[in-house]
């Protein structure tokens, strides 16, 4: 089974790729930016302000957006794009419908756990059976504590459980300092049986390079 509707942009340069996502992630999701109009400049000078520094590609290592986040960068509302920008925003200027866009670097270390990660996002956002018997089973296990973990990283409460999803899946001992391991992997199995009954594969045992085979994969 491939989804042609989760599209994978794969760099060589860690850099390149969070220059590409940056305002785009950031309009999604961000606590202090998202649904706004902002500069590269703008969302810089605040980022380096907040961690000492300008760090954001080596702080965040994968991207994921759906695709109407594109739409005020199409439309001139983030005019003057950079050439990143553009580039991105040009791939799918024809393409029709709902889709998720993720993105990963292939010399990163860290690649195929984010590949994974990245791709559970996508399958939140494109199978709404899915993310209803996600959100019911988060909803059952009381994971507020993750959700705190959340947003002591940066993330915004728009995102929280597509977070706690994929983090569990793909990344569990994230939130160690939060709750047991033995606790997060137990409500891991849980969600991977959610995951396999609606994708047919297991998150916990499948390979980076299966995910990739099921994306539209772009390279940059």
């Amino acid at each position: 089974m491939n989804w042609d509707n989760i599209y994978l942009i794969e760099s060589q340069s860690r850099q390149d790729l969070a220059e590409t996502f940056m305002r785009f992630q950031e309009y999604y999701e961000s606590p202090v930016f998202r649904g706004r109009v902002f500069s590269a400049d703008e969302f810089v000078a605040w980022y380096a302000s907040q961690n000492g520094g300008f760090t954001y590609h080596q702080d965040w290592a994968g991207f994921n957006i759906p695709s109407w986040v594109l739409e005020p960068f199409k439309n001139g509302g983030f005019d003057p794009l950079t050439d990143r920008e553009k580039n991105l925003v040009n791939f799918f200027r024809n393409i029709q419908g709902n889709f998720y866009i993720i993105g990963a670097t292939s010399q990163d270390k860290e690649c195929a756990d984010t590949i994974k990660h990245e791709f559970v996002h996508g399958a939140f956002f494109t199978n709404s059976d899915y993310r209803r018997d996600v959100l019911n089973c988060l909803n059952a296990h009381k994971s507020g504590v993750i959700k705190v973990a959340l947003r002591e990283m940066g993330y915004g409460e728009n995102v929280l459980e597509d977070e706690t999803n994929a983090y569990l899946l793909t990344e569990p001992q994230t939130f160690r300092n939060k709750m047991s391991l033995s606790e997060g992997l137990k409500l891991r199995d849980v969600l991977d049986k959610i995951f396999a009954k609606y994708f047919g594969f297991s998150m916990m045992v499948v390979n980076a390079d299966f995910i990739v085979n099921r994306t539209e994969r772009i390279l940059i």
